[in-house]
């Protein structure tokens, strides 16, 4: 359900509201009263979709997951044990059905990792919820905690992180002010440039499009400017030595020059580069949440930990594919066929035309390197013993190709900084060596447990190359 600020057609920014409270409460309906006002309240803040996160033992997790389900919320529950050892902290039939009823309603369950017996479990559970949380609301007693795991913690942790966060008084319901440094409302301005819709295959088409009709802008600028700086002094020889107005070689290789130095201020200006980066960079992200989601927990897809400043996007793109998960099984061959052979033939597809290109490029600047000390040297030794040499001889191989022939060998070194074509034709192919051996590991796998361990290594590899490519061309973390 959106916020009420939600007035864009974008790409919806997902809230995680986390929650942690009490078993006991001396008044639980004066509890319930300000959990759902706060939750309102929230929601209201919030340029977006709300949705809760919490766990499910008796007490204060269960109002507020209720309180969720009943202002048409959805949550996701985190539980310190598996269903059925959950179900041994509970006294009473009555009190666990009420429970049973918010799990089996929840978006999504999840079990906190580690295997831990209580308390550590529970303290395990709570780090999951107040990990993912853009805020935290909690029912609390105002004592310290009495053991590992308990709400006083969880409080103590957040402040420490700065998490925002509101407190409600245990004892009589008070809803206290909130703490955080951020005002409402909130939004998220990042989220303005992106498509909109709930359907993440058309979003990735989309920022796929605008990335590919980006590409060749951003960097033929470059390609461009420093091409038109070769040719300046390409005309500039020409003009003195064939066509004899040496004095306006500098006046037009000045102004070729001024022209290639607009061609970068251009792309600056129009913000190319920085628009081709985001948009290529948010479609690759993507890419790897539609490919991967269903191995990992739906808030914590692998790109998260890498891409920092983009964790509320690819969380939110991941709770949308929460609908499309089939059996681990099927999810296994749809990896294999969709993610990892699409991308070990693309890798394949593009190490080899990079070392093509570097290749080219290599006997273009060895030729005109070595072109340039050779005649060179034989253009001095002309001048130093007179050699009987016809006119153009002279004109053309001492004097023109000597000028010539390092803007040559400047202009192909540049081509291969520019377009990557060494690093790319040396990763991109070691890369896909790599992915041929994790894809025989995960075609191998015979369980969900090695198979998102397959899966989660396949896309660290890609991920880790995307970061460092992101980061090379600007991205802020």
């Amino acid at each position: 359900m959106s916020g009420p600020l939600n007035s864009s057609n974008n790409f919806r920014r997902l809230w995680i509201l986390g929650f942690a409270g009490h078993r006991s409460l001396p008044d639980p309906a004066a509890v319930e009263t300000s959990i759902r006002a706060a939750i309102e309240n929230f929601r209201k803040q919030m340029d977006g979709e709300l949705m809760g996160r919490a766990s499910a033992a008796s007490g204060a997790d269960v109002l507020f997951l209720e309180a969720c389900r009943d202002a048409g919320l959805a949550y996701s529950v985190v539980l310190p044990f598996a269903e059925e050892r959950f179900r041994e902290d509970f006294e009473s039939e009555t009190e666990w059905a009420r429970t049973k009823a918010l799990i089996d309603g929840a978006a999504s369950v999840e079990i906190a990792p580690g295997h831990e017996s209580a308390p550590e479990a529970y303290h395990l559970a709570a780090r999951e919820i107040l990990d993912v949380a853009d805020a935290m609301l909690f029912v609390w007693d105002g004592k310290p905690a009495r053991g590992i795991g308990g709400t006083e913690e969880t409080i103590a942790d957040s402040r420490e992180r700065r998490v925002p966060h509101q407190i409600i008084r245990a004892e009589d319901g008070a809803l206290g002010l909130m703490e955080t440094v951020r005002p409402f409302p909130w939004t998220e301005s990042r989220f303005a440039s992106l498509p909109g819709g709930d359907d993440m295959e058309v979003v990735f088409n989309t920022l796929d499009q605008r990335a590919m009709q980006g590409a060749p802008k951003s960097r033929l600028l470059a390609a461009g400017s420093i091409t038109l700086n070769q040719i300046a002094t390409l005309v500039s020889g020409i003009l003195i030595a064939f066509v004899g107005h040496a004095d306006a070689a500098p006046a037009v290789k000045f102004v070729i020059i001024c022209v290639a130095a607009v061609l970068p201020w251009l792309g600056a200006r129009r913000r190319i580069r920085e628009v081709w980066v985001e948009n290529r960079l948010h479609a690759e992200l993507l890419r790897s949440v539609i490919a991967s989601h269903a191995f990992t927990a739906p808030l914590r897809p692998f790109a998260a930990e890498l891409f920092q400043s983009d964790a509320a996007f690819l969380r939110s793109a991941s709770w949308k594919l929460i609908s499309r998960r089939q059996a681990w099984d099927l999810e296994r061959d749809r990896y294999l066929a969709e993610r990892l052979n699409g991308q070990i033939t693309y890798l394949r597809s593009k190490g080899n035309l990079a070392a093509k290109h570097y290749g080219r490029l290599q006997i273009v600047f060895k030729i005109s390197s070595a072109g340039a000390m050779i005649l060179g040297a034989c253009a001095i030794f002309n001048a130093i013993f007179d050699w009987p040499v016809p006119r153009w001889f002279e004109v053309f191989f001492l004097v023109f190709l000597p000028t010539i022939l390092p803007a040559v060998a400047a202009w192909s070194l540049s081509m291969i900084a520019l377009f990557e074509t060494k690093r790319r034709a040396g990763l991109y192919l070691q890369m896909a060596d790599r992915l041929e051996t994790k894809r025989a590991e995960l075609k191998g796998a015979k369980c969900l447990v090695t198979a998102a361990a397959a899966v989660s290594s396949c896309e660290r590899l890609l991920l880790t190359e995307l970061w460092e490519w992101s980061d090379s061309n600007g991205k802020r973390r």
